[in-house]
């Protein structure tokens, strides 16, 4: 397969994933202590899952939820009432209310239009706009600002055009610069936001290796890019939202493919979508630079592992295998390392994202 074919098959397969957190399968929790979570999966399902602080996990009633065709994204407002749905496959969002006491999904129609093939999603802290990865034909990102009753509009300016397919779309914890991936030109853009408008910063920056889903610290200080094809995480500094060559590239596994922080960005884990391994290092809070974890096994997870998020509490970190059609859960020790829990959850569908509320 030629490179320009490898990145494609990247695209499609990883696009789906960006900033959520995933859960277990086990006992019952109640509400006091529990999180509400929707994977995207399957050819127009939503499966809605209830989480106890442990990571255990119950099927909400009436799950599997439908959406539109090819379900690739999910994001829950902040307000937990509203959760949005990017349907690939037939290029629009679906809106869906959230029932606060069964977690039940009801789809407020009309669907919004959102480009050719819209593959994955992220929203900024306030819940005031949501940003959308759009491939197809006419690449770009969309922006539409979210009204009070979750309806979505199309902010000015919008969309902004790329000059290839984007894999996914990182907003910084400000919400003050957004950072996306494409694995044609092995680069990424980088955006300043303003009001739910774009001003690109700079030209896209290239690194060595391809990319896949790339993830930002909680201070807005470093670029952790997952490099598919030689196996490795670049590290890229930010100066005003402009991308700078970093402290290098660091040994992961094959074909990383995700990265995550945990909530205090002292520690990054990275899937490996060609092994069942998880790569867990520290980050130097001065230069971004990574340490490898040594005298401590390397946490296993499914295969073809493609998204690595935290929990909401910081506890816990998950993993979607799309090989396997499962989640992976790991409990983040004391030290930043990874250890396995008894929970997992079998889906009978590829994972391709998943929202959990706070």
């Amino acid at each position: 397969m030629s490179r320009r074919g490898q990145w494609r098959t990247f695209t499609a397969i990883f696009a789906g994933a960006f900033l959520s957190a995933l859960v277990a399968c086990g006992g019952s929790s109640s509400s006091s202590s529990s999180h509400l979570a929707y994977v995207a999966g399957g050819q127009t399902n939503v499966i809605g899952l209830r989480i106890s602080s442990t990571g255990s996990a119950q099927t909400i009633l009436g799950s599997p939820f439908v959406a539109g065709n090819g379900p690739s994204s999910v994001v829950v407002h902040p307000s937990n009432k509203f959760l949005f749905v990017s349907n690939q496959g037939e290029g629009t969002i679906s809106l869906f209310t959230i029932d606060a006491t069964s977690g039940a999904l009801t789809e407020v129609l009309p669907r919004t239009p959102a480009g050719t093939s819209p593959v994955a999603m992220t929203m900024d802290g306030g819940g005031t706009f949501l940003f959308v990865a759009n491939q197809g034909a006419s690449p770009s990102v969309l922006v539409f600002s979210i009204g009070s009753n979750g309806a979505l509009t199309l902010a000015p300016g919008s969309p902004t055009p790329l000059g290839q397919s984007p894999s996914g779309v990182t907003l910084t914890a400000a919400g003050d610069f957004l950072y996306v991936p494409v694995p044609n030109f092995s680069a990424i853009y980088a955006f300043a936001v303003n009001s739910g408008m774009l001003t690109q910063v700079g030209s896209p920056f290239v690194v060595t290796g391809g990319v896949a889903t790339v993830a930002v610290d909680p201070a807005g200080k470093f670029l952790f890019v997952p490099n598919p094809s030689n196996g490795t995480v670049t590290v890229l500094t930010i100066m005003s939202g402009a991308l700078n060559t970093g402290s290098g590239a660091f040994a992961a596994s094959t074909s990383p493919v995700a990265a995550a922080t945990d909530l205090t960005g002292k520690y990054l884990y990275v899937a490996n979508f060609g092994s069942t391994t998880v790569s867990q290092y520290t980050v130097d809070s001065t230069t971004g630079a990574l340490t490898a974890f040594t005298g401590t096994t390397s946490p296993t997870a499914g295969t073809n592992a493609s998204f690595v998020v935290p929990d909401p509490n910081g506890k816990l970190l998950y993993i979607g295998n799309q090989g396997s059609s499962s989640i992976s859960e790991f409990a983040i020790k004391p030290d930043g390392s990874l250890t396995s829990t008894s929970n997992s959850i079998t889906l009978g569908v590829q994972p391709r994202s998943l929202a959990v509320t706070k």
